[in-house]
């Protein structure tokens, strides 16, 4: 055996998440990394066929629905309604319109300039043509990443998946000062969750077990034989 390193793999965000841990542990080098050609996509073997499926099932339904022949008594019920409303009809065309109904006459339906969407009432929305949208960010194939003198292998998934990261596998970081640990599970914390609050311990200082927003856990150790920050170390001359 040469080489044991821990594997991270993601579905997308890869470069996000190494654009993170860059920013968050101090010491965090890029070693490596190359990206798939632009335009590659995530394959998802399991929306495909089965949506399609769902569509015709459904169009197929609502045309068999509308083809249904109606009930006799909807069909008499009908026939009832058509010579009533051909009477009701005829005395609404005999009818001369009311001279105080605004409804009817010049300019009635005609949309005015305050009206700025006639046919759907909204506003109408002018686009910037200068604007144009962000390039999608391109799928890491392979990656690595120095943190803590440890390597992080990180790469993007080509075929969807169901699972991911588990909170049963934690990378472990272990700081010497405080404001290193409040630094560093801030930035993890962001826009994850904590699996145990950040304190102090009986094994440790100050403890947290976080839980980042790609579902990667770290185990942040400030461990109680770190120096003491309020107490001056006193170190012996280099007389070299």
């Amino acid at each position: 055996m040469t080489l044991c390193l821990p594997f991270l793999m993601f579905q997308g965000q890869a470069q996000e998440a190494i654009d993170l841990y860059l920013e968050t542990f101090p010491d965090a080098e890029l070693i490596e990394i190359q990206h798939h050609p632009e335009g590659t996509e995530i394959f998802d073997a399991g929306n495909g066929d089965e949506d399609e499926v769902a569509e015709v099932e459904e169009d197929t339904a609502s045309e068999e629905h509308e083809g249904a022949p109606a009930d006799e008594t909807d069909l008499d019920a009908d026939d009832d309604t058509d010579d009533e409303g051909g009477v009701e009809h005829d005395d609404a065309e005999g009818t001369a319109p009311d001279e105080g109904d605004t409804s009817a006459g010049d300019g009635a339906g005609t949309p005015t300039d305050e009206d700025p969407s006639p046919a759907t009432g909204t506003d109408l929305t002018t686009v910037d043509a200068e604007a144009t949208p962000a390039a999608p960010t391109r799928l890491v194939a392979t990656a690595q990443v120095l943190v803590g003198g440890q390597v992080l292998m990180i790469q993007d998934s080509l075929v969807r998946h169901e699972f991911s990261f588990t909170p049963s596998v934690s990378v472990a970081v272990v700081v010497d000062t405080t404001t290193e640990f409040d630094e560093i599970v801030e930035k993890l914390s962001e826009g994850g969750s904590f699996l145990m609050e950040p304190g102090d311990y009986d094994f440790a200082k100050n403890f947290a077990w976080v839980q980042d927003r790609f579902g990667m856990s770290w185990q942040v150790n400030h461990p109680l034989t770190a120096p003491d920050e309020n107490i001056a170390q006193a170190q012996a001359p280099d007389w070299g």
